[in-house]
C-alpha cells in the first residue's frame, strides 16, 4: 500500500503560500557562479509591507506578529499543530521557493536522529517526489544529501562527499533542488564540519562549513523549541552556515524571558510569525484526533509511598515506607535488594545501582535523596489493570474500524521504562496472557463479521506475531527478530498499517512497546490508543506527549479520512490524573487572550446572529438584565453565573467539538417527575420506600461466637474494585474544555486485608 498525499488541503496550502508571498520577484537577483542560491536583497521597507499584508491575509494577533529588524538574514516562522502535515508543508515550500525563485539549496535542520530519520523517509520516497512532480506540477526532484557522522581512516581525511555533492550541484540545472539533511548534534558536536585539514576540498574550501557557507543556503528548522537562539545549535547555523533566510515550522517555539522581579515577562519567541494553526484550531477543525485521557484511581486509599532517605556513598540506601494506615517504617537496602522487604507490592522492583546522591531502579528510573514515589503505580496488579484497560478500549475502536466499508488498521503503543520487563520478561507475559483471554472473549461476540473473526483468530494462534518492540538498545542487537520488528516500527510503516502480507496472510502486528525513544521524529497516523506503564509524571510539553497519535487515520489504501471524528485513547496512571486539564491549560494558554472581563463585540455579532437578533438588540437586552454595565461590553462579575446560565452561546469553553473527555466521572443525570403519572403509583412508591427494622432471633448470637473467629482469619475485602476516570479534551469556539464521561471498573481478585490492619 501506498499513503496517499492529498492535494490542496486548506491548512496546509495558507502555510507554504504565506512563505513564498513574502518574497518577490523583484527581491531576487540571479548570481554568475553555479553552485550559489540566487541573493535574497534584504529590502526592509518592501519585505516589511509583504509580511504585513500576509499576516493580515492569516488573522494573525498583534501581540504574536513579532517583527524582528531585518539583518544579515530573513526570519520567518511557521506555527502548526502536531499532526497536521508539517513535514509535507516544508517539503512544499522548498518545491514552491525553487519553482518561483529559483532557490535549490536548502538546509533542513532537525534536533534529534528519529526526527532526521522520519524527515529523510518522508523527502526520499519515490511516492513522494512523485506526487510533487506529476500532481502538484514541479518539474523538479530532490536530491538528499543526508550529512552522517564519519570514521576518518588512519591516514586519510576525505572531505565529506555530501557536503561535496550539496555545495557542487548546479543551479545551471533546472530540475534538480539539492537539501542538506543535518541533526543538531552534527553542528554542535565533532570537528567533522569545522576542521579544515581534509586532503581535498571543494570550490577551494577545505572547512565544509565554509564551503556550504558559500552556497548562500536557504535553512529550515524543525522542531524550533529545541533550538533556541541563545543554543549554540542556532548559533552555528547563524555564523557558519551564513543563511540568507532561515523559517522555522513547528507546534512549539521557545520561550524568551526579559525583565526581573515584577517587569519579569515571558512570552513566545517568534519571530515574523506568518501562519498560526494552534491546538484549538486544530481540534476545531477535526485536522487531528481528539484526546480522552484515562486513569485508574489507587488501588487502596492509604497512600502508601516510599521516600529516600539517606544515600550512604555507592553502599547502601535508607527508605521511609509511608502509609496513611500505619505508622512509618525505615529499612536499609543495597544494590540488589528488592524493595518487597519494604511492601509486598514492589516484588518486583529492585536496586539496580548506587551512585553519589541517587540510586537507580530496576525499571530505568533514578531517584535522588529526598524523593518518593508512589507504591501503588508499580504494582504488579496495577499494572494488570491499565493493559486490560489498553486492550479494551484497543479492541472497542478496532471493531468499528474493522467493519468499516473501506477497513482501517488499528494500533496501540505502549511506553515503558525498562527494556527487560519485555525482551523476556515479565510485561511481556502478562500481556500476551491478557490479549489471549480478551481475543478469546472477543471472539464470543455474536455482533462480529465473519472476516473480522477469522483476524482475530489469526491472532490468537500466535500471540507474539500481534505485538513488537523498539528500544534504543535494539540498535546494536544481532537477533533477527528484534532487527525485524524495529525496522517495522521505524522504517516500513506501509508493511504496519497493511492488513495482509505479501502472500495473503494476515498481519496481526498492531501493539507497539517503547520507552521514550520514539517521542519525537516518530508517528503512526493509525495510532489510536497510547498507554504509558509507570510514568513518571513528565513535565513535557502535554500536546508533544500525545503528538505520536494525533494525525488522522488512513485507510486499508492508503487514503487520508479527513471528513470524521476520531479519538485518541491515552492512559496513564493516577499520578497524571491532572493530564487533560493540563491539557487543556496549555492549548488555551497558548491563544491570543482577550480583555478579561469584557465580552468582544465579534462574540457578539456571532451570539446575534445565532439568536436572529440585531447586535444593539442583544447588548441593550444584556444592558437591561445588568449583565454588562457599559458600552465597552464589560461583565458584571456578581452574576456570570446567571449570564452564563441564560446565554451559554458566550461560554466560549463550549463542548461542541467532543475533544477530551473524562471517562470514569459519573455525570448526573436529573430526573423530572411528571406529577399525573406520579398520582398513579404514589401509593406503590410509600410503600416500598419504607424503612425496616430487621430482628434475629437468639440463635445467631451463637452462630456468631463460633464462626467469626474464622471470619476473621480470612481476612476482609477479598475482592477489590478499581475504577478508571475518563476525560476528553473539547474544543469551543475560541477555547478548550474538559468533560466527562462514565469509565470502566474491574474487579481485582485475591487482595485482602488482614482484620487487624482494617
Amino acid at each position: 500500500m501506498e499513503l496517499i498525499l492529498k492535494n490542496d488541503l486548506p491548512h496546509q496550502v495558507k502555510a507554504y503560500t504565506a512563505i513564498a508571498n513574502v518574497l518577490s520577484n523583484d527581491l531576487i537577483q540571479k548570481n554568475s557562479l553555479y553552485y550559489q542560491n540566487p541573493t535574497l536583497l534584504l529590502d526592509r521597507q518592501a519585505l516589511m509591507t509583504n509580511l504585513a499584508l500576509v499576516q493580515k491575509d492569516n488573522n494573525i494577533p498583534a501581540e504574536y506578529k513579532a517583527f524582528n529588524e531585518i539583518g544579515s538574514y530573513l526570519n520567518l516562522d511557521i506555527k502548526m499543530e502536531t499532526g497536521t502535515g508539517k513535514t509535507y508543508v516544508y517539503t512544499h515550500i522548498i518545491y514552491e521557493l525553487h519553482k518561483r525563485y529559483g532557490v535549490n539549496k536548502f538546509v533542513v535542520a532537525v534536533p534529534t536522529l528519529p526526527i532526521k530519520a522520519g524527515a529523510k523517509q518522508f523527502m526520499g520516497d519515490p511516492y513522494v517526489q512523485r506526487h510533487f512532480k506529476e500532481t502538484r506540477g514541479y518539474n523538479a526532484n530532490i536530491e538528499l544529501c543526508e550529512l552522517k557522522a564519519m570514521t576518518v581512516k588512519k591516514g586519510k581525511r576525505y572531505f565529506p562527499s555530501v557536503v561535496r555533492n550539496f555545495v557542487e550541484g548546479s543551479n545551471q540545472n533546472t530540475n534538480k533542488i539539492y537539501v542538506l539533511l543535518v541533526n543538531m548534534s552534527l553542528l554542535t558536536s565533532g570537528k567533522l564540519l569545522s576542521r579544515d585539514d581534509y586532503d581535498f576540498g571543494v570550490q577551494g574550501f577545505y572547512r565544509p562549513f565554509n564551503a556550504i557557507r558559500v552556497t548562500k543556503p536557504f535553512v529550515i528548522i524543525d522542531e524550533p523549541h529545541r533550538f533556541q537562539r541563545e543554543q549554540q545549535a542556532y548559533k552555528k547555523i547563524e555564523e557558519e552556515l551564513a543563511p540568507q533566510c532561515i523559517i522555522r515550522l513547528g507546534a512549539t517555539f521557545p520561550q524568551i524571558t526579559t525583565g526581573r522581579g515584577k517587569n519579569r515577562v515571558t512570552q513566545t519567541d517568534y519571530l515574523n510569525l506568518l501562519y498560526d494553526l494552534n491546538a484549538c484550531q486544530a481540534f476545531s477543525q477535526n485536522l487531528i484526533k481528539g484526546v480522552a485521557k484515562e486513569h485508574f484511581e489507587p488501588l487502596s486509599s492509604a497512600n502508601e509511598k516510599v521516600k529516600i532517605i539517606a544515600i550512604d556513598g555507592k553502599n547502601s540506601v535508607s527508605v521511609k515506607h509511608i502509609s496513611g494506615t500505619a505508622a512509618s517504617r525505615s529499612f536499609r537496602l543495597e544494590k540488589g535488594d528488592s524493595f518487597s522487604v519494604v511492601s509486598e507490592e514492589l516484588s518486583g522492583l529492585t536496586i539496580f545501582g548506587i551512585g553519589t546522591g541517587f540510586i537507580q531502579l530496576s525499571n530505568g528510573q533514578e531517584k535522588k535523596t529526598g524523593e518518593e514515589f508512589t507504591v501503588d503505580i508499580f504494582s504488579a496488579s496495577y499494572q494488570e489493570q491499565m493493559l486490560r484497560l489498553a486492550l479494551q478500549r484497543h479492541f472497542e475502536t478496532e471493531r468499528k474500524n474493522f467493519d468499516r466499508n473501506i477497513k482501517i488498521k488499528t494500533l496501540a503503543l505502549f511506553f515503558i521504562d525498562y527494556i527487560d520487563s519485555y525482551r523476556g520478561g515479565w510485561l511481556k507475559e502478562m500481556f500476551e496472557r491478557l490479549l489471549g483471554e480478551r481475543l478469546d472473549n472477543e471472539l464470543k461476540n455474536p455482533d462480529n463479521s465473519d472476516e473480522y473473526n477469522v483476524f482475530l483468530q489469526a491472532s490468537l494462534a500466535d500471540l507474539s506475531a500481534c505485538h513488537a518492540g523498539y528500544f534504543a538498545q535494539d540498535n546494536a542487537d544481532t537477533d533477527e527478530a528484534i532487527a525485524e520488528e524495529v525496522n517495522d516500527i521505524l522504517h516500513n510503516k506501509k508493511k504496519l498499517l497493511a492488513f495482509k502480507d505479501v502472500d495473503g496472510n494476515f498481519n496481526t502486528r498492531r501493539f507497539l512497546f517503547s520507552k521514550w525513544t520514539l517521542k519525537e521524529g516518530w508517528d503512526n497516523p493509525n495510532i489510536f490508543t497510547i498507554v504509558k506503564l509507570r510514568s513518571s509524571g513528565s513535565d513535557n510539553s502535554k500536546i508533544q506527549e500525545v503528538g505520536r497519535g494525533l494525525r488522522l487515520p488512513v485507510d486499508e489504501y492508503g487514503n487520508r479520512i479527513g471528513n470524521e471524528e476520531f479519538m485518541l485513547n491515552y492512559i496513564v496512571d493516577f499520578t497524571e490524573a491532572e493530564f487533560a486539564n493540563q491539557l487543556v491549560a496549555e492549548i488555551n494558554g497558548s491563544l491570543p487572550q482577550a480583555t478579561p472581563g469584557i465580552l468582544s463585540h465579534k462574540d457578539l455579532a456571532r451570539v446575534a446572529l445565532q439568536k436572529n437578533m440585531d447586535e444593539m438588540e442583544l447588548m441593550m437586552a444584556l444592558y437591561s438584565k445588568k449583565y454588562i454595565v457599559d458600552t465597552k461590553l464589560t461583565l458584571n462579575q456578581t452574576l456570570l453565573d446567571d449570564f452564563y446560565t441564560e446565554y451559554p452561546e458566550f461560554n466560549v469553553m463550549g463542548i461542541s467539538g467532543g475533544k477530551v473527555i473524562d471517562k470514569n466521572k459519573k455525570v448526573s443525570n436529573t430526573v423530572k417527575v411528571r406529577a399525573a403519572k406520579f398520582e398513579e403509583i404514589k401509593e406503590l412508591w410509600s410503600a416500598i420506600n419504607k424503612k425496616y427494622i430487621l430482628f434475629f432471633h437468639r440463635e445467631v448470637d451463637e452462630m456468631i461466637r463460633k464462626d467469626l473467629p474464622e471470619l476473621l482469619k480470612e481476612g476482609v475485602f477479598s475482592h477489590q474494585e478499581l475504577t478508571s476516570i475518563r476525560q476528553e479534551v473539547q474544543a469551543g469556539d475560541n477555547q478548550m474544555g474538559v468533560v466527562s464521561d462514565v469509565g470502566v471498573t474491574y474487579l481485582i481478585k485475591g487482595r485482602k486485608l488482614p482484620y487487624e490492619t482494617f
